[in-house]
């Protein structure tokens, strides 16, 4: 299977190229910082580009079987994932997993969940016009929201809710390799998912 990685030099997009080269997947890493990926073998082929042009994600989508979307900071997430979308449906790629954030409805665990919401208001903003954009498409897509994410070592554990069902009980975060695990798990299902999920450590 060939799996492209948008926001591949991001964090959790590292974890998902050592996870998917782990797991002997063809990876594409689609980046602006291809510098960051030189000491990194494994990966199949380096795409340097920009999400806010659509060219740059043909090439690096083109091939593919499945999209991995990490988009975040300071860019424009909806007109990134509107591109994302475009160059998928034009190369007959199907498969696409978003990351979002559990921030973004979550009411648990309070107060911090509202608190973190309001001092991340334009990130969230970003975030919910994107996975607006994601729903009405016509790509078989999954959504998740993982809680907050840190670097230590994978588990190989975690739990899933779905979109309306919050966490009752911690760990309220989850390490990076985790997620990725996750991400590359999901990627490869060919069902017809369209679900929104929670994602958090296991116990």
């Amino acid at each position: 299977m060939r799996i492209t990685v948008i926001g591949s030099t991001s964090p959790t997009g590292l974890e998902v190229l050592r996870n998917g080269i782990a797991r002997g997947y063809e990876l594409v890493a689609f980046t602006r910082r291809p510098s960051l990926l030189s000491t990194n073998p494994g990966i199949n082929q380096i795409v340097t580009g920009d999400g806010v042009h659509l060219s740059d994600l043909q090439q690096a989508i083109s091939g593919s079987d499945g999209v991995i979307a990490i988009v975040g900071g300071k860019a424009n997430v909806a007109k990134v994932m509107r591109n994302i979308i475009k160059a998928m449906e034009v190369a007959e790629v199907g498969r696409l997993v978003f990351v979002s954030s559990y921030l973004l409805e979550a009411k648990r665990p309070w107060p911090t969940v509202p608190v973190a919401r309001w001092i991340f208001r334009r990130e969230m903003g970003q975030l919910n016009e994107a996975e607006h954009v994601i729903r009405n498409c016509s790509l078989n897509w999954t959504i998740y929201r993982p809680t907050q994410l840190n670097d230590k070592p994978a588990t190989g554990r975690w739990r899933i809710q779905e979109r309306g069902n919050d966490f009752t009980t911690g760990p309220y975060q989850i390490c990076r390799a985790d997620l990725a695990a996750a991400l590359v798990e999901a990627v490869t299902q060919d069902t017809n998912d369209r679900g929104i999920y929670s994602v958090t450590w296991g116990k």
